[in-house]
């Protein structure tokens, strides 16, 4: 066994900064360090021949990310070896994911300490967080009256509903709220008996030829106490639902609410890598009745790594690694 110590000053780390730390013990002159990344993904399917059951099959892939050599500081006399190196500022963040049936797909950081003999000797995880934006330019989305026709069963016209939609910003960091405006204008002959907005996270990855995927909710808020914002159409209403165009919006129902959603600390980052590719989008539902049409809009966000503090970070990097 090798009497070799590697320590590194903090095991988390944010892209564009610098990792230090020393090395202790009797390292020789072929002692090299190395910085690695590496994605890695799981993909379990079920795999059958003709006339015979599926079984589950396992298929695992790998990709390199980064891979430096570390100049040590070493005098040759001394048994202790300094180093200190910059972290690329495009890396991705750390992460683990894990569906329910085994497979998964994860980011990780390693520091190696390789002896002569290409002999890996000691081998320290990094938690590595993807650079912050730097007093980012909020990112709207904006939609102004878009008129969308009402169905039952898919061929009977009921009339329209025209939308408005204001989020104040789709780029958002880990704990940050998005604030998203609705007015909803009732030119049909069907009631809303909700509305919801939901904040998804979907993930899709890949080994060889499998792939497979994962959507979550992650934030969600239904709007509640809809007294007076209900929409009961009138007869006026409903004789011009055969004839949505020529509609008197003075006669309509109107619907204005506004929801708040947190980005939870367990988010995962919008990224793509090698071998995998993590979203996140918006989705807004107004419910009418069964068998009509459902209003249903879907708005790309993008998260990033947390723009506040290193406290918000750690809390991050705490919720990402419970959820792997």
């Amino acid at each position: 066994p090798h009497n070799i110590t590697l320590k590194v000053k903090s095991n988390v780390a944010v892209a564009g900064t610098s990792l230090s730390g020393f090395c202790t013990g009797a390292l020789g002159a072929g002692a090299s360090l190395y910085f690695t990344g590496t994605e890695c993904t799981k993909v379990v399917y079920t795999s059958s021949s003709s006339g015979s059951t599926g079984y589950p099959r396992e298929s695992y892939s790998t990709a390199t990310i980064v891979r430096s050599i570390i100049s040590l500081d070493w005098s040759g006399i001394s048994s202790v070896a300094s180093f200190q190196f910059p972290i690329p500022d495009q890396l991705p963040s750390s992460m683990n994911h894990t569906d329910g049936n085994g497979s998964y797909c994860k980011i990780d950081y390693q520091l190696k300490l390789q002896l002569g003999g290409r002999e890996i000797v000691e081998v320290v995880p990094i938690q590595i967080i993807s650079k912050p934006l730097c007093n980012p330019t909020p990112s709207p989305y904006v939609e102004d009256h878009v008129r969308r026709r009402i169905m039952l069963a898919c061929c009977i016209p009921k009339g329209s509903i025209e939308t408005s939609i204001k989020v104040d910003d789709t780029r958002l960091g880990i704990g940050e709220v998005m604030k998203i405006c609705l007015e909803l204008v009732n030119n049909s002959s069907v009631d809303i008996k909700w509305i919801s907005c939901q904040l998804f996270e979907q993930i899709d990855w890949h080994s060889c030829e499998h792939h497979t995927s994962d959507t979550t909710i992650v934030a969600s808020q239904k709007v509640s106490g809809l007294k007076g914002m209900k929409c009961k159409a009138t007869k006026q209403a409903k004789a011009k639902a055969v004839s949505p165009i020529n509609s008197d919006h003075k006669s309509n129902n109107v619907i204005s609410c506004e929801a708040f959603l947190r980005v939870p600390d367990f988010t995962l980052q919008t990224c793509t890598g090698n071998l995998f590719e993590i979203k996140h989008y918006l989705s807004i539902n107004a419910q009418t009745k069964c068998g009509l049409t459902n209003i249903n809009i879907q708005v790309p966000v993008q998260i990033t790594s947390p723009r506040r503090s290193m406290t918000t970070i750690y809390d991050y990097l705490i919720a990402t690694e419970d959820r792997g």
